[in-house]
């Protein structure tokens, strides 16, 4: 398999000879047609960082781009969270509440947002329902949004783990769970829900909306 981006092209084989030896083809072949360099086993790609431990294990992490997103924001002395969202903050009922930096808050939650999707299903809930207010946030959501990012300093070495060939083989069975508020939001009676998927104990797909 190719995994192409731009000009970053990942080349992804199963570790066998026969692989090995058809990998390598594809990689001079490529090579002869184009200028470019062979940088061996991926550790980065796209802000993720990719950990091969001797077992077969891979984890996947985001340390350095989760590190730098507290930076941006003039965060980086905070104090560390240790949720995502207080459980007395009740995004859906709020009103008589001042105003917040649209653009800022859409930046927050963007960078939230990448994080989500790549490395972290924990905060996908909550980025979820900030991602609701963007047209306009009032401060309340700002705040909740700059919580969700002391969440992140306090956990910036969390990773996915995917095991090895031995413990994989084992538990090898796709698993998925849902659930839903049912109709939680006070105002409008809209359900947020989600779901992820597991295989081997370790999560591939997940999404809250």
């Amino acid at each position: 398999m190719l995994l192409l981006y731009v000009d970053d092209i990942k080349v992804l084989y199963a570790n066998t000879a026969s692989a090995k030896a058809r990998a390598t083809v594809v990689k001079e072949s490529l090579m002869r047609q184009y200028k470019m360099s062979n940088l061996g086993p991926v550790k980065q790609f796209l802000g993720l960082e990719i950990n091969r431990l001797p077992d077969g294990t891979i984890t996947l992490g985001a340390q350095a781009y989760i590190d730098s997103v507290p930076h941006r924001y003039g965060m980086e002395n905070a104090n560390p969270g240790l949720t995502t969202l207080d459980h007395k903050t009740r995004l859906d009922i709020v009103r008589n509440d001042s105003e917040a930096d649209q653009e800022l808050y859409q930046s927050i939650t963007g960078s939230l947002m990448y994080a989500a999707q790549g490395t972290r299903p924990d905060i996908a809930y909550v980025v979820a329902a900030l991602n609701r207010y963007l047209i306009k946030p009032y401060k309340t959501y700002m705040t909740a949004a700059k919580r969700v990012l002391r969440y992140l300093k306090h956990t910036a070495d969390a990773k996915l783990v995917f095991p090895g060939p031995v413990r994989a083989s084992n538990s090898a069975v796709l698993v998925g769970y849902t659930d839903s508020d049912w109709a939680g939001d006070k105002c409008d009676r809209k359900s947020q829900g989600g779901y992820i998927f597991q295989t081997s104990g370790a999560p591939i797909s997940w999404k809250s909306k």
